[in-house]
Formats: C-alpha cells, sequence, structure tokens
C-alpha cells in the first residue's frame, strides 16, 4: 500500500498546490464564520520552505487520523486534509521532504525523500514538533520544508499560475493570499478576494499587489449561474455524496458588457484552458 501511494504521488504532475486548496477548502470555518471575518488561505513562498496559513477551525483526532490514512477518503469522518483519493494532501512530497502541520492542540511532522529507504512510511507517521505560538486568527500552519531550494523559481511559478478565477468555483474560500519572499529582491503580496451579490449573480475578483509598500489594485467583473444536481450516479471516486454544483462563470466588464476570451474548465482542480470562449 504505501509503496503504491508513493507511485501515485511520483506519476502525478505538479498539482500539489491545487490539491492544498481543495483540502481548505473542505475545511470548517465556524469561528471565522461566527467573527464575520474573512475566509482565507494564504501561501507564503521562502527560498527553502513554503508555509500556508489559513483560519479554518483546526485539527482534531479524527483528522489527525485522516491526514495518516494510506486508504481511500474518510471525508465521511473529517472534511478535507487527505483529498479525494487518499493521497491529495500527500502530493506535497512532490516538492518537500518534511512537512510540518501544527493545528488546535497538534504539532507533528512528517519526512519524507523520494527513493529514501522508508518506503513511503515517512509520509503517514506522525513525528512529535515543539508548539510555537501562531499568530492571531490562524489556526492551522503548515510548512513545507522544500526538497530542492534551487527550484524556489518554479515553486514561485506553481504559485503564480493560479487562476484568479479560482475562487468563483470554491464555495467556502473568499480570499487566497500568494507572498513571494526572494533571498534578493523585493517580496510581493498578492491577493485575491472574492465579492458576490447573490441579487444579481455578479461577483467580482479583486487582485491587490503590494511590492515595496506599494499596492495596486485590479478588480475583474464576471456574471455567474449556479445549479446544483442531485441523485447522479454512484461514482468510486465520490462515493459519500451524489451531488456535484455546476458553476458557469461569464466574464463581463463594468458595464455587464460579455468579455470574449478563453476560460479554464473546473473539475475540483483547474483542469486546462479548453478553447471555450466563455465557460
Amino acid at each position: 500500500m504505501l509503496s503504491r501511494l508513493a507511485t501515485n504521488i511520483y506519476s502525478k504532475d505538479t498539482r500539489f498546490v491545487y490539491e492544498l486548496i481543495q483540502n481548505a477548502e473542505d475545511n470548517e470555518y465556524t469561528r471565522a464564520e461566527a467573527d464575520g471575518t474573512e475566509l482565507y488561505l494564504s501561501f507564503s513562498m521562502y527560498p527553502d520552505r513554503i508555509v500556508l496559513e489559513s483560519n479554518e477551525d483546526g485539527f482534531g483526532e479524527d483528522h489527525v487520523k485522516a491526514i495518516c490514512s494510506t486508504g481511500e477518503s474518510t471525508k465521511t469522518v473529517a472534511q478535507g486534509y487527505i483529498g479525494e483519493k487518499g493521497i491529495g494532501f500527500k502530493s506535497v512530497f512532490k516538492v518537500a521532504k518534511k512537512v510540518h502541520i501544527q493545528s488546535g492542540p497538534f504539532s507533528f511532522s512528517f519526512e519524507h525523500t523520494r527513493g529514501s529507504s522508508d518506503d513511503g512510511l515517512g509520509m503517514v507517521t506522525p513525528l512529535d514538533e515543539d508548539y510555537h505560538d501562531l499568530p492571531e486568527g490562524v489556526h492551522t500552519r503548515i510548512t513545507l520544508t522544500l526538497l530542492d531550494p534551487s527550484n524556489f523559481e518554479q515553486r514561485v511559478q506553481d504559485l503564480l499560475n493560479v487562476p484568479d478565477t479560482l475562487l468563483l468555483f470554491l464555495t467556502k474560500l473568499n480570499v487566497l493570499r500568494i507572498n513571494t519572499y526572494p533571498q534578493n529582491g523585493s517580496a510581493t503580496e498578492t491577493k485575491f478576494t472574492r465579492f458576490a451579490d447573490d441579487d444579481d449573480n455578479s461577483e467580482i475578483i479583486t487582485k491587490t499587489t503590494t511590492i515595496d509598500g506599494n499596492s495596486t489594485e485590479e478588480n475583474h467583473h464576471f456574471y455567474v449561474i449556479r445549479k446544483e444536481i442531485n441523485n447522479l450516479p454512484r461514482d468510486e471516486a465520490r462515493k459519500y455524496t451524489n451531488q456535484a454544483t455546476v458553476v458557469l462563470a461569464f466574464p463581463v466588464d463594468e458595464d455587464d458588457e460579455p468579455i470574449i476570451k478563453q476560460q479554464h474548465v473546473f473539475a475540483f482542480l483547474p483542469l486546462r484552458l479548453a478553447g471555450f470562449a466563455v465557460c
């Protein structure tokens, strides 16, 4: 089972960013919602590590068991953390050799390097880590120690290539932050925020970019239609639900005139630019 898990991870392309976003989307945010704060996930890229932070509720015992699983998804017990096929979270080992998770009362890590003698055991065996104070409002922090720091620029591109339209197809997260802190050069902090008006189906993605304390802002407008489909046939990949939501997002200008350009097609993760002028 462990060797098959490692094989499945390394046969995939670099989708770890989207897997982590999907897992964050599946989590619960009851405390943040009660406080009326933004539901967010942030990626901070440093030369030797990637740090994820969010204000989701935090890990419980079931979540720890789920993230140590090698088999099928346990989303009936704990939403998120491990991905639909039980290997989603572990795709981080495509780029990381150590993963430190601090959430709720837990602080632990996994260590695994491709080709190591542990045959994948390090991906599912938690190691105790010292507990550190988290910034106010941060309930979960995941630190990925990079396998190859020389690939910093590639990892930056992995983050920057996330389509800003991704937020339109999520139901919980309304803020995504992507920050890069190179060893030499200026730090760049980018914030994507989704604003929705349910009365007229209009939504806006605001992109705020800050470099050396100077900020610029772009607004992208969309007309969004959502339709829930029920009683779908059983599917082994989605065995715990028979529902799905189809979302169509049409880019428009400030005067609600259509903008004709290629759009991404999403199926839990962004697939590709499919050639559709609108989607």
